[in-house]
């Protein structure tokens, strides 16, 4: 009671210091929170402004969900029921890497139980997603080609329209781009950081398997700074073995545990990884999914290495035609049926299309015409990094089952790349008026 009495009397008291102390304090907030907006304007707006023309996109557009994405969302659904048949089904048993994609969609499912809210989360993470692209950008080149590329990047058909899609492609492709930008950003070469790459290169492996592309471009730009740029030795080792230690640890350790509690009964394995091989040196299908391939080998690995060697002798000397096929395919094609093909009239999609196809073909070609400034060194080494990752990507997808939807991830490298050829050309008209 005598505390009580004081700290009213205390309060009655000093009435007039307490609320000037708060109206100060709050006027303080309200002013750094102010510099924070005025100092990202861009940024900012960017990123609402991406989000509103996805968040509009889900809601209008109402794509089925099919296919894998069928298959990993009733996986979902049963993690979150606490049911278990799908630890029978003979797809996750041959590529249970895909369950780190369904125990993501389980955590958001079980916060609100709606396709609409994994698909409005999509579109958050695809907003930062531009964001980073445009951060990204300019480091490499200018700010005003940097925020041209956003813009011109946020209203990209293909990756606005992915969003009604429950792929597993959007998260994982942030979580690298941030990485990149860590890399990037950071002054001095650290452990810490090297360790936090590992870290985001792992989670974004778990989600969906394809990083270790990604790490064969780290290491073809490690050799670049190391011999070429002769940059310090010693500490670019140390950067590298952190960033493949930590995420060697992470993805094994994490597809230990998902063993050893059941949830998934060979982890984050890929039990047939012979498969992927197998479609993309598919001569009759110019490298693209086969539901003949499916039926006969997908679920045996003897049978698919088998059939995958005979496919090697017999088929051979078609491959040089075969990979020009499988370049347009994953390169150049525009392919929006996996947002709108559940639409009745294609007809109306058509225009859809032909703009789709334009954004491909300038995000390829400025991509391609950044290599310009590397023979004009005027490159920043950053540049290397995506130039090297894009040159893996290349590679892996003639020997690989390709799709045009699995140009997400190159078509956000293009972009940034795209960004340095747009800065040089502005530049040097710059110079010119000068």
């Amino acid at each position: 009671m005598f505390f009580s009495n004081f700290n009213c009397n205390f309060l009655l008291k000093n009435y007039k210091t307490i609320l000037k102390y708060i109206i100060i304090n709050i006027g303080d907030c309200m002013k750094k929170i102010k510099d924070i907006i005025c100092s990202h304007k861009f940024v900012i707006f960017l990123f609402f402004f991406s989000l509103l023309i996805r968040v509009v996109a889900v809601c209008l557009i109402h794509t089925p969900v099919i296919s894998d994405f069928k298959t990993m969302y009733d996986a979902s659904l049963e993690l979150v029921h606490h049911t278990d048949s799908y630890k029978s089904s003979i797809y996750f048993l041959n590529w249970a890497y895909q369950m780190g994609h369904v125990i993501y969609q389980s955590f958001l499912l079980s916060i609100i139980n709606s396709v609409l809210f994994l698909k409005i989360v999509n579109c958050v993470i695809s907003s930062f997603t531009v964001v980073f692209i445009y951060l990204i950008s300019k480091e490499l080149s200018n700010k005003k080609a940097a925020g041209i590329i956003g813009i011109i990047y946020s209203v990209f058909l293909f990756s606005l329209l992915l969003n009604t899609v429950l792929t597993n492609q959007i998260l994982p492709m942030l979580l690298l781009l941030i990485a990149i930008y860590i890399w990037i950003k950071q002054k001095n070469i650290t452990v810490r950081n090297s360790i936090i790459i590992g870290v985001l290169l792992a989670f974004s492996n778990m989600l969906r398997s394809e990083i270790i592309v990604v790490i064969t471009g780290f290491i073809l730009y490690f050799l670049f700074l190391m011999f070429i740029k002769k940059k310090d030795k010693k500490k670019l080792l140390v950067s590298l073995l952190c960033i493949i230690m930590s995420y060697v640890v992470l993805t094994q350790g994490t597809s230990y545990v998902l063993k050893a509690t059941n949830v998934s009964p060979n982890g984050l394995e890929n039990t047939n990884p012979a498969w992927k091989f197998l479609e993309g040196l598919n001569v009759k299908t110019n490298g693209m999914y086969s539901e003949d391939d499916s039926i006969k080998y997908s679920h045996s690995r003897e049978k698919t290495e088998k059939a995958l060697k005979k496919r090697i002798q017999e088929d051979y000397l078609e491959f040089p035609k075969l990979f020009l096929k499988k370049i347009k395919v994953v390169w150049l094609n525009s392919d929006l049926s996996w947002s709108l093909g559940h639409i009745e009239d294609q007809e109306k999609v058509q225009p859809y299309v032909i703009v789709n196809q334009f954004f491909i073909y300038f995000f390829f070609i400025m991509s391609l015409l950044s290599i310009i400034t590397i023979f004009k060194k005027i490159y920043k080494n950053p540049q290397f990094l995506i130039t090297f990752i894009l040159i893996v990507y290349f590679g892996v997808y003639l020997l690989i089952e390709v799709m045009p939807r699995y140009a997400y991830s190159l078509q956000i490298l293009e972009a940034i790349l795209a960004s340095v050829t747009l800065g040089y050309i502005l530049d040097k008209k710059k110079m010119r008026k000068e």
